[in-house]
């Protein structure tokens, strides 16, 4: 299988407009949270109503009380006000919309945040889910894509305020539909005068949104430098180097540095933004002055009673303050919808590596029934590698070029090379964590891409050079290997036997139970070396069904006897397996089959442990420099 030297059409992120950011984003309120959606709708309708229902009471109540006193009469205050239906129930009417008004934002603010929760719930799961089923690991190794994740992590925490905009925006809406239908009672140009004022400042607001979100685009960089200075201050993987070698004010200064870059370019664009908007607000202020004088006039020359008055200038102001509120949340739906558009990228986001039964049957362990082989090892002729190159993403220049190599089934075959010789980048390629640039690897006369990627990776069993220290107990750490088998006691002690770690696990008080990882309660934390061991028992639990054994510099982090130890291991579970040891360490590779040497990226030399040593090449001298830890 080839591929171009740079990442196709699936692994580029697609652009997407803010309309599309934000249709989507409704879509996943809609699914994620129908009921409080609805809910909230129908509560923002009356909120929003309710402010001029009470200003059209209270212009009655006004016109009332000036007709009465205007009589003259003597009766009392109560009495008369009981007299007077339309005074009475007016007041009734002002009470009670001020007591729903007051029950409503306690029930809305309940059923704002009922929305923003399950909202969080529904995006960050998908995220996670994503991100954890890409099987194209240049995800986490492509600074481009990893700004994707950076930004989508950031508009994560964004789209939770979405649910309280859509909110405002509703409540925007139904204030500002009565107060344009009574205000344009007074004259027709009144909401139109106010309307066309605040244009400008809604396209100046949008426009300096859409410029601070292209500089956060572009700080994407900066923010994940930020994030790992912080790690590096706060992380536990860093917490005694940091101390023993004084580096806290070094990397402070960092983190300080970078904060004061992301900032202030920042804070630059925001204040010339600000004062362009008060600017154009003045603007907006004459357009609201007008109307209001017409009004005041008009009552002056008794064209209008002191009710109208009110209700009229409240009206105004109402208007006015429902446009600002719906600017302001337009322009928050813009920033929303802006920064929530990563997120919609990476959902988006089509791995390389692509299975050829598809997304469903790639997840199954093995090849589906009626496919043209059912079992693909049956006639094994081991791995054949041809003419293999591979450019990571991003660069210019091959880690591997123009390999062919054949590996025998059941054969140990030791890669060895000097650091960056191209030896992990090879076993990366061997378990199909990426695919050639150029050339092909077959298992069993098969292309490897041609196998769903499920159904490789089952029958891998794989200890990389920085295997992973799971937070979890030492049954699951164990365990991970091979899920079908978690709760299986004998198969886990069995393998923790055979990477010779059962006498440190017989020592602890919680056994198999036990918590591994500082991090967690009443957790223990383990020596490099142990640690070493528990992910080789975890490669072990797979060992009756992968046909392929990796390990990647497996014994970087044991001492000269620890490490004869694991050989022996080695050497004993790797009977029958096709083999693939990948170290600069050669003490290994003694008892191999055969021995490949690895220098710049292509295969140097090959053979076995006497015929290399007898050719009296790179591998000789290799060997000579280490002859010493291994006699």
């Amino acid at each position: 299988m080839s591929r171009p030297d740079t990442y196709p059409q699936t692994m580029q992120p697609i652009k997407i407009t803010t309309f599309q950011a934000l249709r989507r984003s409704l879509d996943l309120i809609i699914q994620a949270a129908p009921v409080e959606l609805r809910n909230l709708i129908l509560l923002n309708v009356i909120r929003g109503a309710a402010p001029s229902g009470v200003l059209f009471l209270d212009k009655l109540i006004i016109d009332e009380v000036s007709r009465l006193l205007s009589q003259t009469q003597t009766a009392q205050p109560f009495a008369l006000m009981l007299s007077q239906p339309i005074l009475l129930w007016s007041i009734v009417g002002v009470l009670s919309l001020k007591l729903v008004g007051d029950s409503i934002d306690s029930i809305s603010s309940f059923t704002v945040t009922s929305l923003r929760d399950r909202l969080q719930g529904a995006v960050e799961g998908k995220v996670l889910e994503k991100v954890a089923n890409f099987d194209d690991i240049a995800l986490f190794e492509n600074p481009e894509l990893l700004n994707i994740v950076e930004l989508a992590k950031t508009g994560i925490s964004r789209i939770q305020q979405l649910a309280f905009t859509i909110s405002m925006t509703i409540t925007g809406i139904f204030i500002f539909i009565p107060s344009v239908s009574l205000a344009a009672a007074i004259a027709l140009w009144v909401p139109l005068v106010i309307l066309i004022s605040s244009i400008p400042s809604i396209y100046i607001e949008r426009k300096y949104t859409k410029i601070i979100w292209k500089i956060q685009k572009k700080q994407a960089k900066i923010s994940r430098e930020m994030n790992l200075s912080a790690r590096v201050l706060t992380g536990e993987e860093y917490a005694k180097e940091l101390r023993l070698f004084g580096l806290q004010e070094l990397w402070l200064k960092r983190w300080q540095g970078q904060f004061v870059q992301y900032f202030s370019e920042m804070q630059a664009i925001r204040k010339k933004g600000a004062i362009v908007v008060l600017l154009w607000s003045v603007i907006s202020r004459i357009g609201v002055a007008l109307p209001f004088v017409y009004i005041v006039m008009g009552a002056l020359g008794r064209r209008y009673t002191l009710g109208d008055l009110a209700l009229y200038s409240g009206l105004i102001v109402q208007v006015e303050n429902s446009l600002q509120l719906l600017i302001g949340n337009y322009t928050n739906l813009y920033d929303i919808s802006l920064s929530v558009t990563p997120i919609f990228q990476l959902l988006d986001l089509k791995p390389e590596l692509q299975s050829p039964l598809g997304d469903v049957v790639s997840r199954l362990p093995s090849l589906p029934e009626g496919s043209e082989d059912s079992h693909p090892t049956t006639d094994k002729i081991g791995i054949e590698i041809k003419h293999l190159s591979f450019c990571y993403p991003g660069s210019t220049k091959n880690t591997v070029t123009d390999i062919n190599l054949t590996i025998n089934p059941g054969e140990m075959l030791v890669l060895v090379g000097e650091n960056g010789a191209g030896k992990t980048t090879l076993g990366k390629l061997l378990g199909r964590l990426y695919d050639p640039t150029s050339g092909a690897i077959a298992w069993n006369g098969k292309d490897l891409p041609s196998l769903p990627l499920a159904y490789v990776r089952s029958r891998i069993a794989v200890v990389m050079q920085d295997y992973a220290r799971f937070p979890s107990t030492v049954r699951e750490n164990v365990g991970f290997g091979d899920l079908l088998s978690l709760s299986d006691d004998t198969a886990i002690n069995e393998a923790i036997s055979e990477a010779g770690i059962s006498a440190k696990v017989n020592t602890l008080s919680a056994g198999l139970e036990t918590p591994l990882g500082k991090q967690l309660e009443d957790g223990i934390d383990l020596s490099g070396g142990q640690w070493q061991r528990i992910a080789i028992a975890r490669a072990l639990m797979r060992l009756d069904t992968a046909e392929v054994l990796i390990f990647d510099e497996p014994t970087a982090a044991l001492d000269p006897k620890t490490e004869h130890e694991i050989y022996s291991i080695f050497r004993q579970i790797a009977a029958g397996k096709t083999t693939i040891v990948i170290s600069h360490r050669l003490g290994l590779a003694k008892i191999a089959d055969r021995i490949a040497v690895m220098e710049n990226g292509k295969i140097a030399e090959i053979g076995t442990h006497d015929e290399l040593i007898a050719s009296n090449g790179i591998y000789c001298s290799m060997f000579t420099r280490q002859a010493s830890s291994y006699i």
